[in-house]
């Protein structure tokens, strides 16, 4: 159990976070001190998020998924998904290479990245996001201001800290004629410097990753928001997270094609 303290402000648990981009030390988890519903970790995360783009001033670029599995929500406690918000500076397309040093504890997660050709409505349906989308390969690097984060997190944490939003890196390349079954069956073999570290389905991702976007657009209808033409969408991980190393990772996606990611 947390320890009584005194009320905090979301306004100073979102400083503590935003603090971390440039010390690059990481914090004790919010949940050690402080007990807050996932409603107050929104508003930790949306504060957070407001004062990160005023502080550097990259601009929102769309949202990542958690949590899209039964088993990962049970791990946790959660009855639903998280979500958290993508930055410009945080969205990678094409091949790409990053300094493992430039990061914190980062993961690795093979998803299906979906790219908006239109803005979609409040609450968009799966039929809707489809007509709407491209949708390409992609890896998305997790990564917590917390200290020895993963798995001992818990969901408040979790929102709080933006849903561990690090990097994501989807493919210049994308779909935007597939049916809702097509992506369903959709298949991932991610390697590692030419070995396979696993492969998975798209329907381990709330049954079909198109599901997840659905999710996503309720939960931000609550909020009298949407997503909007341009936006990028992580919809939820093929595999269980697998931290990240050096060397070169290639997540191929049946129907979709390759993505690869090369760390140094």
């Amino acid at each position: 159990m947390p320890e009584e303290t005194k009320q905090v402000s979301k306004e100073e648990l979102a400083a503590r976070l935003l603090e971390v981009q440039d010390t690059k030390q990481p914090i004790h988890f919010i949940s050690r001190q402080h007990q807050l519903t996932v409603e107050q970790a929104y508003g930790v995360q949306e504060t957070f998020v407001k004062a990160r783009t005023q502080k550097n001033g990259k601009q929102r670029k769309g949202h990542k998924i958690s949590m899209t599995s039964p088993a990962t929500q049970a791990l946790f406690g959660a009855k639903e998904p998280a979500y958290g918000t993508l930055f410009e500076d945080t969205v990678h397309t094409g091949n790409t290479e990053i300094e493992l040093d430039s990061m914190l504890s980062p993961l690795l997660e093979p998803e299906v990245v979906f790219i908006l050709k239109e803005d979609l409505s409040v609450g968009a349906e799966e039929a809707e996001i489809l007509e709407k989308s491209v949708l390409s390969a992609g890896i998305e690097i997790p990564d917590s201001r917390f200290t020895d984060w993963f798995p001992k997190f818990q969901l408040m944490d979790l929102i709080c800290d933006n849903g561990v939003t690090g990097k994501v890196v989807v493919s210049d390349k994308g779909r935007d004629d597939l049916t809702l079954g097509e992506v369903e069956r959709i298949k991932l073999t991610l390697t590692h410097d030419g070995k396979e570290l696993g492969t998975g389905f798209a329907s381990e991702v709330m049954g079909n990753p198109v599901t997840s976007v659905a999710w996503l657009t309720e939960k931000l209808a609550e909020k009298n928001m949407f997503l909007k033409k341009g936006m990028v969408i992580s919809s939820g991980t093929f595999l269980s997270p697998i931290p990240l190393g050096k060397g070169l990772y290639e997540a191929e996606f049946s129907l979709l094609g390759k993505v690869k990611l090369q760390v140094n």
